[in-house]
């Protein structure tokens, strides 16, 4: 088994890296940047404060860049993420740097090799954690040809396999593995009572928050992996009448997690920091439903394998009750936990990414099922039918994740069917972006609302393709969008208009629109730009006016959006919001509403 994943880890490693070619260049990227910047934040810069990344990766991003992982603390720049992922990562870096030093090139972290070198760290903690997967299956009696069948359907069959070759340096895989060698320890401790395996399940723990202090939460699943109460007793006994082995088990857990604790005392004089600024969870709105059955991100839409976690469990009803309540409740308490964070479907993200990190424990409910369906000639032919649909399914939608077919944040039913299983290159991009989300109500922001109605002149507004008809959804005049004028009225904020603001604000928008003829505005954008006192381009971004292509003509419609955009620093000297189309088609635009809001001092900002 270890020489077949090995192997064959290694394997979809080269087939992955040679098919990506130069796309290899932006492994490191997205979350996995800031995951990875404690890396060259302390290897290349020599410093705990993340500000000169920071500056560093503005001038390799987009202009829309904002660097959300990175906050301001005290002066220091933080980070939001927790150092694991890249303690894991760091032999990786240490050979790579090596390399690029005897090939002469720039020991600068994100060189080519850099990004190899990422990508090969998590093949190598995805084939770890495959493997002490194996090994936990093995301690449920589970034979070899379905533990074989369980390791290949979570590989293929799940997100796994997206963020562990196509967005590596996320921390998902790393998650993944580290639990996978809790779950594994904590087994073998509750079967054998071994010290040294309570031991290592205290060293994994320390890792596993390390990673994602979050999962600290699999603390409460140890009695799971007894099979029975008598023996979770039997097992806190022995550990309470020796007062040393917990202590012993304390300094395993800080061996790793106080890194992090030492991080902080260094870079802020803090042993714990909350970095999540303005993020938090909204634990009497959980997003249930939508976490496990929306369009959006739904966990059994995205990752439908997981499906048989439903059999997985009657199965373990049947064997230990114990086992089945305490894993049930443990389900229950993960989701409201995670449905409760305030973006619930976790940004852009390919199907429920936070569930992967606990797909060890479901890989056990799995192979229960497996099992039971490979023991009848009708339970063969209906998982061989379900595998051959649900594996190609997740491997094709990753694909069409990866170039752009499926929107990273803002699906809807109507969009995933538009788009369903279509892999053509027409298809990339056609999909628009729903309001991005914010944590605390933007009732508690100051807000600045601008209005363009087409019938009156405006100080603040440009009067771009206006023009007279009887057709205008209010009033008398409407903007016309075609090959003569592809700008809108465009909201111009000078010197006078801007001042001072703390913190990330937040624009809305919503217009009427219509086209008259089909999809004319299918590529037309709601833009953000902002100029310094040097007139050049310093913020710059977009989100597209519709949110599907469909052949609606001649009526009006609603379009809305919402955007996350840099606080109003002394560099900004000039904002501009206008509808840009890039095409020569015609469409026409009313009563083009504009909302800023804005945080004016530090208090408000905390």
């Amino acid at each position: 088994m270890r020489t077949l994943v090995v192997s064959g880890i290694l394997l979809l490693f080269i087939v992955v890296q040679l098919v990506q070619g130069v796309n290899a260049k932006h492994t490191i990227d997205g979350d996995g940047s800031g995951y990875y910047a404690y890396l060259t934040t302390v290897l290349r810069f020599k410093t705990t404060d993340f500000k000169q990344v920071f500056e560093y990766e503005k001038t390799q991003r987009g202009l829309d860049y904002m660097g959300h992982y990175f906050h301001d603390y005290n002066g220091k720049t933080v980070n939001k993420y927790y150092a694991g992922t890249a303690v894991l990562m760091l032999p990786f870096y240490i050979l790579a740097s090596a390399y690029s030093k005897l090939a002469n090139m720039p020991l600068d972290g994100y060189n080519i090799i850099y990004q190899y070198a990422a990508a090969l760290a998590a093949a190598f903690y995805l084939a770890l954690g495959l493997l002490l997967v194996n090994a936990l299956l093995k301690t449920f009696e589970i034979t070899k040809p379905v533990r074989l069948l369980t390791i290949l359907s979570v590989l293929l069959g799940t997100n796994l396999f997206y963020y562990a070759f196509l967005h590596p340096a996320h921390s998902h895989v790393y998650s993944f593995a580290a639990i996978a060698g809790f779950a594994y320890a904590a087994r073998v401790f509750m079967l054998s009572g071994r010290t040294r395996y309570f031991y290592l399940m205290s060293l994994m723990l320390g890792i596993v928050g390390l990673i994602r202090p979050t999962n600290l939460l699999l603390v409460l699943l140890i009695p799971f992996f007894a099979p029975n109460y008598q023996l979770v007793k039997q097992r806190i006994t022995e550990i309470v009448i020796h007062p040393l082995k917990i202590l012993f088990a304390l300094v395993f857990f800080l061996s790793f997690f106080s890194i992090q604790i030492g991080f902080n005392l260094i870079q802020t004089g803090e042993f714990i920091l909350y970095t999540y600024k303005n993020e938090g969870f909204h634990f009497l709105q959980p997003a249930t439903f939508s976490f496990l059955f929306s369009y959006r991100k739904g966990l059994f839409v995205y990752t439908p394998l997981l499906l048989l976690l439903f059999s997985g469990l009657l199965l373990l009803y049947r064997r230990s009750r114990f086992q089945f309540y305490w894993l049930s409740g443990f389900l229950v308490l993960l989701i409201y936990i995670l449905s409760s964070w305030w973006n619930w479907f976790f940004g852009d993200s390919f199907g429920m990414r936070a569930m992967i990190d606990y797909y060890p424990i479901f890989a056990i409910l799995l192979a229960f099922a497996f099992s039971a369906f490979l023991k009848i000639r009708a339970g063969q032919v209906f998982l061989t039918v379900f595998l051959l649909l649900v594996v190609p399914l997740n491997l094709v939608q990753a694909y069409q994740y990866e170039i752009g077919i499926l929107h990273p944040d803002s699906m809807s039913k109507e969009k995933y069917w538009h788009v369903f299983l279509k892999t053509d290159s027409r298809y990339k991009n056609i999909l628009g972006s729903q309001p991005e989300p914010v944590f605390k109500s933007l009732d508690s922001y100051k807000q600045q609302n601008f209005f363009m109605d087409m019938e009156s002149n405006s100080p603040v507004w440009t009067n771009n393709s206006i023009r007279l008809s009887g057709e205008a959804h209010s009033g008398m005049y409407l903007a016309q969008i075609d090959e003569a004028s592809s700008f809108s009225p465009t909201l111009v904020l000078n010197n006078t208009q801007l001042f001072p603001t703390f913190g990330p604000m937040y624009v809305s928008a919503h217009l009427m629109f219509r086209e008259l003829n089909p999809n004319a505005a299918a590529k037309a954008l709601m833009v953000y730009a902002a100029t310094n006192r040097n007139n050049q381009l310093i913020f710059y971004k977009v989100q597209k006016l519709k949110q599907l292509p469909d052949n609606m003509t001649n009526l009006w419609r609603y379009a809305d959006f919402g955007m996350k955009v840099p606080e109003w620093s002394d560099e900004v000297a000039q904002v501009k919001i206008y509808i840009w189309n890039p095409e020569p088609t015609s469409f026409q635009l009313d009563d083009f509403a504009v909302s800023i809001y804005y945080k004016d001092n530090i208090q408000d900002d905390e």
